[in-house]
């Protein structure tokens, strides 16, 4: 559960983001404030995992509130002014939502929350790591729409993803899902346990059984490896196991 709280003080903008988090499972409204100060109790005394916080308001700003916080929740900078694009990636937010935004790209920012929230719970914030390569950490769901319904989708369940122009078809060890979207956007939101291979094809590289000179096999699936991508794929599963494939 990925306990919200949202801080705007535009009443609109306030119902939007309430409207969008009830649609979403596994999100929970704490609570809807228009200042930060008066959301400072809720923050205190609860565990709250993400904040959705505009910029520009009278009482305070969003950035200048953000700096006063000492135990700091994931934050959702929710703005119509791009110049603050820059500060607010520095000081470590999850997403930028420039409004208007529509539940789309709400929801592309939902999945960069439930990443870094797995991040944080399967890191241990003293271990050091390694420049080169550490192991890909998976974040444990994506949402994707299929038809009038939103999807939860387990990432390791996932064994590959089919494009057809503008729908994707999502294949996991029980079921599959079709989505209105392109695969380049979803492509976008997975980890690096995910690689394109074709045009047409992103794979789970845990769920490869085989590889061949210019084909995966997959459970039953033999699926193509392009020209364009084989490259990029040889030298990620070299480094995703080492020692185990070799230069053909």
């Amino acid at each position: 559960m990925i306990r919200c709280v949202v801080i705007d003080d535009e009443p609109y903008a306030r119902q939007l983001l309430m409207g969008f988090i009830g649609k979403v499972p596994g999100l929970t409204l704490e609570g809807s404030f228009s200042s930060p100060l008066h959301a400072l109790d809720v923050i205190r005394t609860k565990p709250i995992d993400v904040i959705f916080l505009d910029i520009q308001m009278p009482d305070i700003t969003g950035i200048d509130f953000l700096k006063t916080l000492d135990h700091k929740p994931l934050i959702v900078f929710t703005t119509a002014h791009s110049e603050f694009a820059l500060e607010g990636f520095e000081l470590d937010v999850v997403d930028y939502l420039l409004k208007p935004f529509d539940f789309n790209r709400f929801l592309k920012a939902v999945n960069k929350i439930a990443q870094r929230l797995d991040k944080r719970t399967t890191t241990p914030v003293a271990t050091p790591i390694a420049p080169e390569r550490k192991e890909p950490v998976t974040s444990p769901f994506i949402f994707v729409k299929d038809g009038t319904r939103l999807v939860k989708v387990e990432l390791n369940t996932i064994l590959f993803i089919k494009g057809t122009r503008e729908y994707v078809t999502i294949h996991t060890r029980d079921r599959k899902i079709m989505s209105l979207q392109t695969l380049k956007n979803l492509e976008n939101e997975l980890p690096r346990e995910f690689i394109r291979i074709h045009n047409s094809y992103i794979i789970a590289i845990p769920a490869i059984h085989a590889v061949a000179a210019n084909e995966v096999e997959i459970g039953q699936e033999v699926i193509p490896i392009g020209i364009t991508y084989k490259k990029a794929f040889m030298e990620r599963i070299r480094n995703y196991f080492p020692g185990t494939f070799s230069e053909t």
